[in-house]
């Protein structure tokens, strides 16, 4: 299937992903209003190949929250891209040998303009003014084209592409996860027998865990389902594209074609969301100490450790500073924590005289019933229904959050080719093709917010049904007086985040016409990737370490703004309409707090994540050979192809082993993998009738293993080990993974008419055989590392205990992506086109292309695993759990249609994409137990499964595009997007669905002029 240059052109579409959905088959997954990735026939990005020229390309863009990681798998960010700058793009479906494997869905050839493809010169300018109703912009988009014809046999084309866009994107979003259960991490600690959840009913105590009303109380158990963290926000969003891209082409003789190709695309965004959470309903302070009164002499060692523990603490190390390297390491005078002057330890500030913010407490414990977060929590009135959810809730002593969270991040991406094309003679051809590419992706993150504490009255109230709750928070949150900045809650989060790609390519491929009949084709590739990722942040252990009001000499109004809320949505009765938030540009003015640096205020570098300092290589060596034929069966004519391709694989993965945050970078080991694919192929075609054909295809695919289970790195490592007992346990990747394999078979019946009628019916299956998940297992090191890279671990483990329980080959409890069960994939596309030739007078001028795409698909999901390894054992006591759910964002039906009109100067298109409800995530959480308060070896799962499904609900976008040609050489156009205004709706849990997203991205309207000399 092809896209050309005027089809992308007519189509009223931000970006090449939006042309790429108007074919059968295929579905877009919208990021902030515009098409980013893509899936095919129930596949997503993982599982496509995309080449640029001929050549493999990646190319990556970041997220919309501060710690949000770059697109680190193997698909394509199709929102870099304008769609200005290409001539072509070609889906191919069905493979042939000749195709480069890497696919379980699709190949995306992306292809630029061609020179020699224009009778003569040519010069081409747009200009477009886009509007958009969300943050009521006006933005700029700019084309042009230049092509030169310097010989009959020479010429050279570029174009460029340029949008400049300001929008924003009012949401309610309630977050999936463990947390949402009552009683995940919130048991009040030093309680017997165990208490969890919110503060217990009056009459059963006093204290600050104390005073729910019983009967409500009484309804919420601990494994009900509470909303736990909700929120009200407003993101604003900016972006600017520049695209280049540059060709020679020479045709030197009539045999000989070379054509020389630039690519380079610049994808900058600043993501700033503002919004208020219950922050305080996922925060568990409680003490054991402080509950039973063991608190030990305040004027001790022992005394002052017991009480900082109450609170969030500075501990210097040599990777984080509490103030010592300004300001030495002399304490400040009056305190017993403290470095920096101007930003206390936590204890200090509450409990230290000369602090300006020191509460009187006879314990030397101020403030600390305050920060105790879910336990102190009062429940007022609740409902809970028949799926265990709490769908109303009013509560008391609720503490809040208004927060800023940015990412600003920019991708680069650059690519080179040659594409020579030669025929040695009438029945002997090769095409040789040649390139590289490079994606660079760079960003920071930021994350400051505001706190308002145990505030009463608020109401969450999702029995009426709609899209959105009610959200009343119970007090005025536009009042900046309402807010203020806590010390050791109050946080600011500082990211930095690499991800690098880079792609050789070499390729020969030959045509052998052995007779009118017959044509072998043979050739070779050769190429390399080359994937690299590095994260950092601030130390998480002083996130909630920072300059209060007081200490900074601040009022709360130079620190923060206010923020509507509501553009697009039906906001919910008593739901805010506007919040005041943090000024992220004033917290950098007075805080410094994007430096990667200590200042005066505190330590605010990025630290490296030793658990995301990956790396992956992989070459690849393919061959392949194919007999084309083109032959008559009674009086018909059949062709098609048969042939095998062989791709050999060898990938050397890098990771840390025992890494961690904050700075710990862990043993940096590599381990070799070499797999090899042999991938037949055959499709045919028959021509039953003049305007009547069936085709049938069958081939072998594969598509390598997901970049980041690669990595022989570990994101857990123990540091020690106590003889007896449990046995170790790590979370390690496996770069000895095999790749998705699957058998595809395909079908379909196409029937033309007219001059442009056709109508298509394709039925389709993939049968993938592997899906590789991270499982539960037990095995020594020596079973997953080669002895080298034991060694390598040896040299840094520091426990003697544990080094020799690893030279023994004592059995660890692991968790490893391996082979698991794979699933099964099939469907039709019905694809019809004709224009109404057969109606009278001005409506044969009109036309319409539509598809109806059908997938009904299952995979073996990993639910759980569970893991009792003891050191010594013989058996396993590994258990991991599936369960059967359709492959994530593959709608079970989908429509694509598009009426249009032609006469003369006119064209309008109005076109509309269906897709139905689908499953987007599962499970909601992954985990190493079940949900419950005596599931982890009879103790408390803090870390459940949720085997549940997220939903992205039926969509339906109504675009329009029309065009006037005033000149030959003018044409104007308006086009317009999203025109109903459909929000982005998610839900989740099977049985009674709730709002986990409700976003609006408005209308947007666009006005052009284009010239062509």
């Amino acid at each position: 299937m092809l896209i050309t240059a005027e089809d992308i052109a007519d189509f009223p579409d931000a970006n090449i992903a939006e042309s790429i959905q108007r074919l059968p088959g295929i579905s877009i997954d919208r990021d902030n209003g515009e098409g980013r990735s893509i899936t095919v026939r129930g596949l997503g990005g993982d599982f496509q190949s995309v080449f640029l020229n001929g050549a493999d390309a990646q190319n990556i863009s970041g997220g919309n929250q501060s710690d949000a990681g770059a697109n680190r798998s193997r698909g394509f960010d199709f929102n870099t891209f304008a769609s200005e700058l290409f001539s072509g793009v070609k889906i191919t479906k069905s493979v042939t040998a000749s195709n480069e494997e890497g696919s379980l869905g699709a190949i995306i050839d992306l292809i630029t303009g061609r020179p020699l493809a224009y009778k003569g010169d040519r010069f081409a300018v747009g200009a477009e003014a886009e509007y958009r109703e969300n943050g009521d912009s006006w933005n700029p988009r700019l084309t042009a084209l230049f092509s030169k014809r310097l010989a009959e046999n020479f010429g050279v084309l570029a174009t460029v592409a340029y949008q400049d866009q300001r929008q924003q994107i009012d949401s309610y979003r309630r977050q999936p996860g463990q947390f949402e259960f009552a009683y995940r991490n919130s048991q009040h600690a030093g309680v017997s027998p165990n208490v969890f959840g919110f503060a217990r009913p009056t009459g059963t105590g006093t204290g600050a865990t104390f005073g729910s009303d019983p009967a409500a109380y009484a309804l919420v158990t601990p494994t009900t389902i509470i909303p736990a963290l909700p929120q009200i926000g407003r993101q604003d969003l900016e972006y600017d594209r520049l695209g280049v891209t540059f060709t020679a082409q020479w045709q030197p003789t009539s045999r000989t074609e070379i054509i020389g190709d630039f690519v380079y695309s610049r994808y900058r965004q600043e993501s700033n969301s503002q919004g208020i959470t219950t922050i305080g309903l996922n925060r568990n302070g409680t003490n054991a100490r402080v509950a039973q009164n063991t608190l030990r002499a305040l004027n001790t060692a022992n005394g002052l450790a017991d009480r900082r523990a109450l609170y969030a603490r500075c501990d210097a190390s040599a990777s984080l500073d509490c103030g010592q390297a300004l300001y030495g390491n002399t304490l400040v005078t009056g305190t017993r924590a403290s470095y920096n002057p101007f930003n206390l330890d936590p204890f200090d500030y509450y409990n230290s005289t000369v602090s300006p913010g020191y509460i009187p407490n006879a314990n030397s414990i101020a403030y600390y019933d305050e920060l105790l977060g879910r336990p102190s929590t009062q429940i007022r009135a609740a409902n809970v229904n028949a799926a265990g959810q709490a769908d109303y809730l009013v509560l008391d002593n609720v503490d809040w959050r208004s927060f800023a969270d940015a990412q600003i991040g920019q991708t680069d991406f650059k690519q080179a080719t040659l594409n020579v094309n030669h025929e040695f003679s009438d029945n002997f051809r090769v095409a040789v093709t040649g390139g590289w590419s490079k994606s660079e992706f760079n960003a920071e993150g930021m994350l400051v917010e505001f706190n308002a504490i145990d505030r009463d009255g608020y109401v969450f109230d999702e029995r009426g049904g709609g899209k959105m709750p009610i959200f009343n928070p119970g007090f005025n949150v536009a009042d900046p007086t309402q807010w203020t900045l806590v010390k050791g809650l109050s946080t600011i989060r500082y990211f930095t985040n690499e991800v690098n790609n880079e792609f050789r390519v070499g390729r020969a491929n030959f045509e052998l016409d052995l007779s009118e009949q017959f044509t072998l084709r043979f050739g070779g590739t050769y190429k390399t990737f080359d994937f690299d990722s590095l994260t950092g942040r601030r130390n998480q252990g002083i996130e909630a370490i920072n300059p209060t009001l007081q200490e900074a000499g601040l009022q709360i109004t130079q620190l923060g703004q206010l923020v509507g809320f509501g553009q697009g949505l039906n906001v919910s009765a008593g739901t805010p309409t506007s919040f005041y938030a943090p000024n992220l540009d004033a917290f950098r003015r007075y805080f410094s707090i994007d430096c990667n640096c200590i200042n005066k205020w505190g330590d605010y570098r990025a630290q490296t994540d030793g658990r995301e300092r990956n790396a992956v290589r992989e070459r690849d060596m393919a061959g392949f050979v194919q007999m084309d034929f083109d032959l008559d069966l009674m009086d018909r004519r059949l062709r098609g192809n048969v042939g095998v391709r062989v791709a050999n694989t060898r990938v050397d993965g890098t990771g840390s082993v025992g890494g961690a945050a904050n700075g710990v970078l862990g043993t940096v080991v590599t381990a070799r993998n070499e797999y090899t694919d042999v991938l037949p192929a055959g499709n045919l075609t028959y021509e039953v009738s003049d305007n009547f054909q069936i085709r049938a295809a069958a081939a072998k695919t594969m598509s390598r293993p997901q970049l980041s289970a690669l990595t022989p790195g570990t994101t857990s490592f123990p540091t020690g080990l106590t003889v007896g007992g449990a046995a170790p346990s790590i979370t390690v990747g496996n770069p000895f993974l095999s790749p998705f394999r699957s058998t595809n078979l395909d079908l379909s019946f196409e029937y033309y008419w007219g001059t442009n009628g056709f109508v298509g019916l394709a039925l389709f299956q993939k049968d993938i055989s592997s899906f590789p998940q991270q499982v539960a297992g037990e095995f020594t090191l020596q079973d997953i590392y080669p002895q080298a890279i034991i060694d390598q671990i040896l040299t840094n483990v520091t426990s003697a205990t544990l080094a020799q329980y690893i030279r023994d080959g004592g059995v660890f409890a692991v968790r490893q992506f391996n082979d698991a069960p794979g699933g099964k994939i099939q469907g039709l596309e019905l694809n019809v086109q004709s224009n109404f030739f057969f109606l009278p007078g001005f409506l044969e001028r009109f036309g319409v292309t539509a598809n109806y795409t059908y997938i009904k698909s299952e995979l073996n999901y990993l639910t759980g695993t569970a893991l009792s390894t003891t050191q010594g054992q013989t058996g396993s006591t590994a258990v991991n759990d599936f369960a059967t759910a359709p492959f994530l964002n593959t709608s079970p039906h989908s429509f694509n249609a598009t009426l249009y009109y032609e006469h003369g100067p006119l064209k309008a298109r109005v076109s509309g994409a269906y897709r139905k409800e689908y499953v987007n995530r599962f499970p909601l959480s992954s985990g190493t137990c079940a949900v419950g308060t005596t599931t982890n070896g009879g103790g408390v799962c803090n870390s459940p499964v949720v085997a549940d499904f997220g939903y992205n609900e039926d969509t339906f976008n109504l675009d329009f595009a029309m065009s006037y040609k005033l000149t030959r050489a003018i044409s104007l156009s308006v086009e317009g997007r999203n025109l109903t205004n459909t929000p982005q709706y998610r839900t989740m849990y099977q049985a009674n669905p709730v709002s986990s997203s409700y976003a609006s991205t408005g209308r947007i309207v666009t006005f052009g002029v284009r010239a062509n000399f």
